[in-house]
């Protein structure tokens, strides 16, 4: 056999091996796959009854509660920048039928001269600096916090659940209480109503909350945590009334969605509502504004029977 025989039967072995990998290469797509290992489900914790029984009766108690039908008090946003104390005023009429509010801000002079001072230096509209130490460092968007919110536990104005409404004597109301409707007007958390099988929950034991023992829930979300967002309670444990509250996130938006809060209740004239609201960490505003504290905190409530007729038909 001649060199070029043996160099041509060479070749054509190797045009075979070639056209056997090119042909794996093409049908490699449509071969049939292995058969996939599906991930085990996510095991449903065991329940606690005690805790469980526990959280209903604390649902129970925020369903039973009575309103009236206004409420006025003052709001206010404390916060601390450059280790200056920061106070921001509201006055606000809440109405019960439906949650809408009327926020008017409330000025000190001398305090917003003192925050006008200086001037700001920016570079491609990033503040840099300020000659003025003491000057706004953000700008404050409206506490638009329902004051009678339990932050999920119940629903109060979602768009299918129409809350209770208190009756009240024909001597107290001038008017008719508006039907509650379905608002935008409060961002906060409370749309979703909580149920025993959205958390896990667990005792955790008692402590002592404004000088007087509360029995403390530690809730785990099983599911949508950006909607269950109760992290703890803590219950009176003769009346199952909330006196405090952890959550995760509030309103709904950037950063106050995005962190952790603590809500502490006030009674006033045997009625619940929400004294403060504490950030548990820093509030980052945008890139180069960091606010160490910062809270809510609502004071000097009332309840008139009657509010100047067009107090809730302003724009916001």
């Amino acid at each position: 056999m001649t060199t070029s025989m043996r160099f041509a039967r060479k070749l054509k072995r190797m045009s075979v091996a070639l056209g056997a990998v090119a042909l794996a290469s093409a049908i490699g797509p449509f071969a049939i796959p292995a058969r996939a290992v599906e991930p085990a489900p996510t095991a449903t914790p065991a329940q606690d009854p005690e805790a469980e029984r526990d959280f209903v009766r604390a649902r129970d108690w925020w369903r039973a509660r009575i309103d009236a039908p206004y409420v006025r008090y003052g709001a206010l946003v404390r916060y601390q920048h450059n280790g200056h104390i920061f106070d921001n005023w509201w006055d606000v009429y809440q109405r019960t039928a439906d949650g809408a509010l009327a926020l008017t801000p409330l000025h000190d002079a001398e305090e917003e001269n003192h925050r006008l001072r200086g001037v700001p230096f920016s570079i491609f509209g990033l503040k840099v600096f300020d000659t003025n130490r003491d000057a706004a460092p953000i700008r404050l968007d409206d506490p638009r916090i329902d004051v009678a919110s339990s932050f999920g536990i119940v629903t109060r104005f979602g768009k299918t659940v129409v809350p209770r409404v208190a009756s009240t004597p024909r001597s107290a109301a001038p008017y008719a209480t508006p039907i509650p409707q379905p608002t935008d007007d409060l961002r906060e958390i409370g749309r979703i109503e909580s149920t025993t099988r959205a958390y896990d929950i667990r005792i955790a034991g008692t402590e002592t909350i404004a000088d007087a023992p509360a029995l403390h829930l530690t809730l785990a979300p099983i599911r949508d945590p950006k909607l269950n967002r109760l992290r703890d309670l803590w219950l009176d444990p003769t009346t199952y009334r909330t006196v405090q509250s952890r959550v995760q996130g509030i309103l709904q938006n950037k950063p106050y969605d995005g962190i952790s809060w603590t809500v502490h209740y006030v009674v006033v004239e045997g009625r619940q509502y929400v004294q403060q609201v504490v950030a548990d960490e820093p509030l980052q505003f945008g890139f180069d504004t960091t606010l160490p504290k910062f809270e809510f905190d609502f004071v000097d409530f009332h309840f008139p029977t009657d509010v100047p007729k067009f107090t809730f038909d302003r724009p916001f």
